[in-house]
């Protein structure tokens, strides 16, 4: 035990005076200063790469001579599979992160390395007790007053022991394989350096315009992420005070990271209880996928910090009923401009508005700029309108999956690569939806992972003020109507974002189980104010309305003012014709506000029958509370009322007024503009 604590001590003080990437970062040029003044450990491993590769190699060789390329092509992919498990954790990374690269490998491929499974051999407990000691500056005894004697889990990086605290709670304790900064390291400079060479052969063979040099700078980044586990202590934390600030907060937790025994290379947190969320027969396994997809969406467009490691083991059920997200090690970022035109794409997928499509693959990475024409005039537009339609539908697999809608991309990309490609945030977002649409079709077959994004997009389509997507939430109501006078809004559409709402309100607030009546209908009052009228007197007084604000008074004005029309015609003070003084007349446009109106109360019916079955099935002291609840929120948003209701007047009076001026300008305007000269 004495020497291996001193062989880790001794490699960590060598660490410290020379290291491939001193800044803790991943960086190729100090990465290749480092093995430069190393030849042999260079050598050493390139042999190793040689000596694993050649026998793959040759088999494949000896395929194309024989051409049987397709037919042992399911043997080859169990080979590489196998072959990246034997060349260790780099490699086992690579294969996971190449499993979605229909652009670099055949499906078949993908297939098998989609089952590549991040699971080694474990160190032996003293080798992983000594990097806790040599880590946390303590004895094991004196850390954990009882601890596994073997891990629980052991993957490549590290293994997972289960431990109790002295005087404390129990705790999951991460230990790092001893060399991982090293082996990665040299791993990662060594494909560097094979890279150009790689390219070259492979443009032989075919045309081939991927950067192979970044994708693998790009790995590298999150390889060498992974290795501080400071830095996912510090991911997890972020995203735990982010989702706290949303109504998913309740709903969603990551476990708890217990600081004073945590350190670059050691990390310990609370122990979770928990069912993986694919194997819980739970009744709220839908529920929850749809909290999941939720959380996802949330973290890609709203809190940039968006968790890339989604595989089913790190997605739990808790006894309590929330999701538990594990391991934070891998995360990426999205830039706030593609997440605004991400809600704009998925509200116009969900609604079939495909008309933006070629700007919106603009901003969004996918085409280079000033190619939108182009674009626009080949098949890709088409091509993606089709696969959305049907991914639109459901069914999943059963239609189109994630990983066929991102081989379809590649295949995009191969055939238009002047103007179509693929970029490299994106396959992190699409390993992600792959596990999540995985989950939701083991419970529902039609499960549809863009209708499940419903719920996110109608909650931030109601409640963000930004202007864009102000304007995405007036295409999707109003459709290519939304810049008429007399645009009218889909009842379809409404209902869309309704029930979208009302899902997602549901899957978050919905899980809380212990709410009490009047908790639950003074959440409903404010989560309704804070949607139709002014936030509160203080903080809003003189703000702007919101985009959804807007909508509802306009249409609001349109029916008290249908409504007042048909009123006065049924009593006979409308003119004959209505051809004349239309502001009393009702017309076409009268007809149609009304009709729609009628339709949304009659959608809303059910709902507000429920609400009043529920009331009345309280206790009395129980309906006292509740109603006194409710009146007490309304009363602190009557300020807000007040303005709406101003704005609503306002509104009915200009509506009046360019009715009236219809009816007085065609007569007055020669009159009043006479010739140019005048």
């Amino acid at each position: 035990m004495c020497k291996i604590f001193k062989i880790i001590n001794s490699s960590r003080a060598t660490a410290r005076r020379a290291q491939p990437f001193p800044k803790g970062v991943y960086d190729p040029e100090s990465s290749a200063a480092y093995y430069a003044a190393r030849p042999a450990s260079v050598a050493g491993r390139a042999a190793e790469f040689a000596a694993a590769g050649l026998g793959f190699g040759s088999g494949l060789l000896l395929d194309s001579l024989t051409g049987s390329t397709e037919e042992n092509s399911p043997r080859r992919a169990k080979e590489l599979t196998d072959l990246m498990v034997r060349l260790g954790p780099t490699f086992v990374k690579i294969g996971q992160a190449l499993s979605i690269r229909g652009d670099l490998l055949p499906i078949t491929y993908l297939r098998a390395l989609t089952e590549l499974q991040d699971s080694v051999p474990p160190v032996p407990t003293e080798v992983a007790d000594a990097i806790i000691e040599s880590e946390l500056g303590r004895p094991v005894g004196e850390l954990f007053e009882e601890i596994s004697k073997k891990p629980i889990a052991s993957a490549s990086l590290g293994q997972v022991y289960r431990a109790r605290l002295v005087d404390g709670p129990e705790v999951a304790v991460k230990v790092q394989r001893p060399g991982m900064d090293e082996l990665i390291a040299l791993d990662l400079y060594l494909l560097r350096l094979g890279a150009g060479p790689a390219k070259e052969f492979l443009s032989l063979l075919g045309p081939f315009n991927q950067d192979l040099v970044g994708l693998i700078d790009a790995w590298g980044e999150g390889f060498v992420g992974e290795l501080d586990y400071r830095r996912e202590a510090a991911n997890a934390a972020e995203f735990a005070e982010a989702i706290a600030r949303t109504p998913l907060g309740a709903a969603v937790c990551v476990p708890e990271v217990v600081a004073e025994c945590t350190s670059g290379k050691v990390l310990t947190t609370e122990w979770v209880e928990g069912t993986r969320l694919e194997q819980s027969t739970s009744e709220d396994v839908t529920t929850l996928c749809s909290v999941a997809m939720s959380t996802y969406l949330t973290m890609l467009l709203e809190v940039n910090i968006l968790h890339a490691d989604p595989h089913p083991g790190n997605l739990l059920r808790t006894p309590d009923g929330r999701l538990c997200i594990l391991d934070w090690g891998l995360i990426t970022r999205v830039d706030k401009e593609i997440q605004v035109t991400m809600i704009e794409h998925v509200a116009n997928l969900v609604s079939r508005e495909y008309e933006e499509l070629p700007n919106e693959l603009t901003k969004l990475g996918f085409v280079p700029e000033g190619k939108e024409q182009e674009i626009a005039e080949s098949e890709v537009v088409d091509v993606l309108s089709d696969v959305y339609s049907k991914w639109t539908d459901g069914g999943g697999a059963a239609s189109i999956d994630i990983t066929y809608f991102v081989n379809k991309l590649q295949e995009l990309g191969g055939q238009y690569g002047s103007i179509f490609r693929v970029p490299p945030y994106f396959f992190y977002i699409a390993r992600a939806f792959v596990v999540l649409e995985g989950i939701g079709l083991q419970n529902n077959k039609a499960y549809s992972i863009v209708s499940e994004c419903m719920p996110y997009v109608a909650k931030r389509l109601l409640s963000d003020r930004s202007p864009r997507i102000a304007s995405a939430l007036e295409r999707f109501v109003y459709g290519s109507n939304k810049n008429l006078p007399d645009r009218t809004v889909s009842i379809d559409k409404v209902e869309n974002l309704t029930s979208g709402f009302s899902n997602y309100r549901t899957a978050t607030v919905g899980l809380l189980k212990s709410a009490t009546p009047d908790e639950e209908a003074d959440k409903l009052v404010v989560q309704l104010a804070e949607l139709l009228v002014d936030d509160g007197d203080d903080a809003s007084v003189g703000a702007p309305p919101t985009p959804l604000q807007r909508i509802v008074v306009d249409e609001l004005a349109k029916v008290l003012g249908a409504g007042a029309r048909n009123t006065l015609a049924s009593l006979g003070f409308a003119p004959p014709g209505g051809t004349r003084w239309s502001v009393i007349a009702p017309d076409e446009a009268d007809a149609k506000t009304l009709t729609a109106a009628s339709k949304i109360a009659e959608m809303a019916r059910p709902r507000t029958e429920a609400l009043l079955e529920s009331f009345r099935g309280l206790q009395t002291a129980e309906q006292i509370r509740v109603a006194t609840k409710v009146l007490q929120r309304v009363w602190e948003y009557r300020g807000g009322l007040l303005r709406t209701g101003g704005r609503v007047a306002a509104k009915l009076l200009s509506q009046g007024l360019v009715r009236l001026g219809k009816d007085l300008l065609p007569e007055q305007r020669p009159e009043k503009l006479g010739s140019p000269s005048a």
